[in-house]
């Protein structure tokens, strides 16, 4: 190697430590930056034909951090984010049912219920003990209306959310396109752009909280491309989809609230939150429609079978022998809309057979499907009772019933008569209608102590029209107007007082039993039961069942959320590691850089003194 090959390497090794020691020096300076990632700088060394050093090229500067820790970090982020929202949610939708344990809350009204009912059964004629039936009842009443309207709230503050989010996510696609055009820019000009990669690795570490979303770097320009976790483009191509959402002004029972909108820059508008698997986003969209709206409908359905318990009484029918066939007569002339008929038989092949008929007011929603009842071992058949008369009714039964081998008939007083066929051969085994009384007197042990406030004040029946009376019936549900006027009705049952005096325990002790004992199967769309198995109980049981069910949603979301977080944590610990500044080894890593650059310029000190030597020879 000659003088001036190793001239030429000491003063390239002098520029490249220099450029190793600025580069040190802004890694220490910035060890406490959050954010900041490691720093080091890659050089190469051209050679000339000779073998001999011509150039060393030290301009790139290279993050030090790993990308697998990196991407699996910003992953569990969403999911984290998601475990968190729903887990907070559904803590203070426990607190809204209460425990059963606790002094307030669903359980406790049903249990102070039992106990007004207890009392007016020892002393059916005393005022007071009628008054604190009346009186439990508005506050059982109040609570549903109240914890409905709890969860109303929250599902406008989850819209609320929802909106700000969205607005935060768009505002961050934006700031990724604004550093990728630095980015761009820089690459081009052979310009370091570390750190305007740590600056988006921040915003890319802050969607992902937001949206389950995956990343790639675009290799020519070192720009980004952001993908939702289902593969639909949020951003590539330095142009970012504008994410919008409207605010749901309104909540009707039952509905879902808007969606979350993204456009590309092209034009094609998607369903943002159907492209993603995880995000805070998704967990607020989801626990505005599905979580809250399921808590509501058990609202709906404690208020419809509450008030269905203590109103609805069965009507028997009358054993019927015509010539060699036997069935029954049943009076159907109290029919109201959501109102049924419960028929059994054995067919013709001997197999039995469960009917319920349903009473309909509105014939488009004919025919019924089977799901209109939560019973899981009948057949559903709706019947039209518009005209209001019993004829009619019993006209359309009895089409309801074609194909069946029974003969169904009017028995002449309008009442609907069922009989087996003895040459089919079928048998009618039973033959009874649940029916909503619409006054307090003369028509059973039953009292609507409960009544609809929604448009007026109307006797709940749980009709099917209008989307279904129990849709909503909880923000609706109230103390009849009559039992308020006069709490007597709770022990007089019939206008006759030789059939009913202020001392008779018999309603009483109906509506108790109906209350506590009565059993009856829970519609499974609101979570408890399923469509295979649907909850049988009493309305009591089914109160109880719907608190532990909201504790344990609450309950598994904290664990599920707490497991994530974990996870997360230790994720954030390791990635820091991978990119943090290791002060001790940037502060040895100087002092051999310092080494290199003082050996370095002895180097060319010695060549200086070299090449004097040969001048003065000269």
């Amino acid at each position: 190697m000659g003088l001036t090959s190793a001239l030429n390497t000491a003063v390239f090794g002098i520029t490249y430590n220099q450029r190793q020691m600025d580069v040190t020096a802004a890694n220490i300076a910035n060890a406490d930056t959050a954010g900041y990632s490691t720093k080091t700088v890659s050089a190469k060394a051209y050679f000339d034909g000779q073998g001999n050093v011509a150039g060393v090229v030290s301009n790139e500067i290279r993050r030090v951090l790993d990308t697998q820790i990196q991407e699996d970090y910003f992953a569990s982020l969403s999911d984290t984010n998601y475990a968190n929202q729903v887990a907070n949610f559904t803590d203070r939708l426990d607190d809204i049912f209460g425990t059963i344990g606790d002094d307030s809350g669903l359980a406790s009204m049903a249990s102070k219920m039992t106990a007004a009912l207890s009392g007016l059964v020892n002393n059916p004629g005393n005022y007071a003990a009628q008054l604190d039936v009346v009186s439990t009842a508005e506050a059982f009443a109040r609570e549903i209306n109240s914890s409905y309207e709890r969860i109303y709230d929250l599902r406008r503050e989850a819209d609320d959310l929802l909106g700000q989010q969205a607005e935060t996510v768009n505002g961050l696609l934006q700031e990724v396109s604004d550093i990728d055009d630095a980015i761009r820019e820089a690459t081009i000009s052979g310009v370091s752009t570390a750190e305007m990669e740590d600056q988006r690795d921040r915003i890319v570490e802050q969607l992902s909280g937001y949206l389950d979303i995956e990343t790639s770097i675009e290799s020519d320009d070192n720009t980004l491309t952001i993908r939702t976790s289902k593969g639909v483009e949020l951003y590539a191509n330095n142009q970012a989809s504008t994410v919008s959402f409207d605010a749901t002004h309104a909540f009707a029972a039952g509905e879902t609230g808007n969606s979350v909108i993204a456009t590309t820059p092209g034009g094609t508008s998607f369903d943002l939150l159907d492209a993603t698997d995880s995000g805070s986003m998704l967990a607020l969209q989801e626990i505005r429609d599905e979580v809250l709206v399921e808590a509501q409908q058990q609202l709906d359905t404690i208020a419809a079978e509450l008030s269905l318990a203590f109103s609805n009484v069965t009507v028997e029918s009358t054993a019927v022998t015509v010539g060699l066939d036997d069935g029954f007569d049943l009076d159907v002339s109290a029919l109201q809309p959501g109102n049924s008929i419960t028929l059994e038989y054995t067919d013709t092949g001997g197999n039995p057979q469960t009917v319920t008929l349903v009473a309909v007011d509105d014939p488009t929603l004919l025919p019924l499907d089977n799901t209109a009842t939560a019973r899981t071992d009948d057949t559903v058949l709706g019947f039209d009772i518009s005209s209001g008369l019993p004829a009619t009714y019993i006209t359309n039964i009895t089409a309801a019933l074609a194909g069946t081998g029974l003969l169904v008939s009017n028995d002449g007083a309008d009442n609907l008569r069922v009989l087996g066929d003895n040459t089919a051969p079928t048998t009618v085994e039973s033959l009874s209608a649940e029916i909503t009384p619409t006054g307090s007197s003369d028509q059973g042990l039953g009292l609507p102590i409960f009544v609809d406030s929604r448009n007026g004040t109307e006797v709940f029946s749980d009709a099917l029209e209008d989307g279904g009376q129990r849709v909503g019936y909880a923000m609706g549900i109230t103390v009849n107007p009559a039992l308020l006027a006069d709490s007597a009705l709770l022990v007089n049952y019939e206008t006759t007082p030789t059939a009913n005096s202020s001392n008779d325990p018999a309603r009483p002790e109906y509506l108790l039993n109906a209350f506590t004992s009565g059993t009856s199967h829970f519609d499974p769309s609101s979570g408890i039961g399923s469509a295979s198995t649907p909850f049988e109980g009493s309305v009591i049981d089914y109160i109880n069942q719907t608190v532990a069910f909201q504790g344990n949603q609450a309950a598994d979301a904290k664990t599920y959320f707490e497991a994530k977080e974990t996870l997360t944590l230790n994720l954030a610990v390791r990635y820091e590691e991978s990119y943090s500044v290791d002060l001790d080894a940037e502060l040895a890593f100087l002092v051999q850089l310092e080494n290199a650059y003082a050996a370095n310029a002895r180097v060319m000190q010695t060549i200086n003194d070299l090449f004097d030597r040969l001048l003065n020879i000269v």
